[in-house]
């Protein structure tokens, strides 16, 4: 009896962390903007994809949504997050609040624009004919002034697709850009998943061990020193705007 009930609690325990994983809470909003825009949108003006790891030169990326429509290609990236967010269209990093703990996260805009860039030269087309837009979907509201392209409700991202009216493409060419994507997504199972997990994480290192370049911007280091002790370090370029460090070795 006391075995069964250590083994109980053990598999509880792993349900929570499970269900409470960065990756599990990211998937559920996606799902949630995917249920959103798939239902709302007319199937008739508009063609949904969703979660598609697309190829690049250097490995794979991971796009949430894309949106297609005579009126603009909508590229999503969704946070499914809670708390007070601080930051702005510049930062290269957001901050999030909770219970006075605070974290710092990727500026989703800057995050995003890296999709944007590789549907864009898949597809072939203008830049001003693709649109980078970021969806809150979890409690999470934000505590400084935001870009217009940052939603805080999947409403607010739905009427912002739906208020886009001035026609880009042609019916034709919409549904060749879809062929195009979905020809090129490579298939979504485990082994793709793991394989663009593992290049995220091999980015990051290589950020982080890179010294030329600052590991929050990803500007060009600079060499100075500490005007009261004189020791040296690595600063970034685009200080005061960035204050990101790094130490000689």
């Amino acid at each position: 009896m006391e075995l069964l009930l250590v083994l109980l609690a053990v598999g509880v325990a792993f349900l929570y962390f499970y269900l409470k994983s960065p990756t599990v809470i990211g998937a559920e909003g996606e799902r949630r903007v995917n249920a959103t825009l798939s239902r709302k949108l007319d199937e008739q003006d508009y063609i949904l994809l969703e979660d598609l790891t697309l190829p690049t030169s250097h490995g794979t990326t991971q796009v949430d949504h894309i949106v297609l429509s005579r009126f603009g290609v909508f590229v999503i990236e969704t946070k499914n997050m809670s708390g007070w967010i601080f930051g702005g269209k510049t930062q290269a990093r957001w901050t999030q609040v909770m219970r006075r703990h605070k974290s710092q996260f990727q500026n989703p805009l800057r995050q995003n624009y890296h999709h944007v860039k590789v549907v864009q030269d898949l597809l072939g087309v203008r830049p001003d004919q693709l649109e980078n837009l970021v969806a809150f979907v979890g409690s999470a509201e934000p505590k400084t002034e935001m870009p217009a392209n940052v939603f805080w409700s999947r409403r607010d991202l739905l009427n912002y697709v739906a208020s886009r009216t001035a026609v880009r493409f042609t019916e034709n060419e919409v549904h060749d850009f879809a062929r195009k994507l979905r020809s090129s997504a490579l298939d979504a199972n485990k082994e793709t998943r793991r394989a663009h997990v593992q290049h995220v994480r091999e980015k990051a290192i290589q950020k982080e061990t890179d010294l030329t370049k600052c590991p929050r911007c990803g500007s060009k280091m600079i060499e100075r020193a500490n005007r009261k002790t004189g020791q040296t370090f690595y600063g970034c370029s685009r200080y005061p705007k960035c204050h990101g460090t790094r130490k000689v070795k």
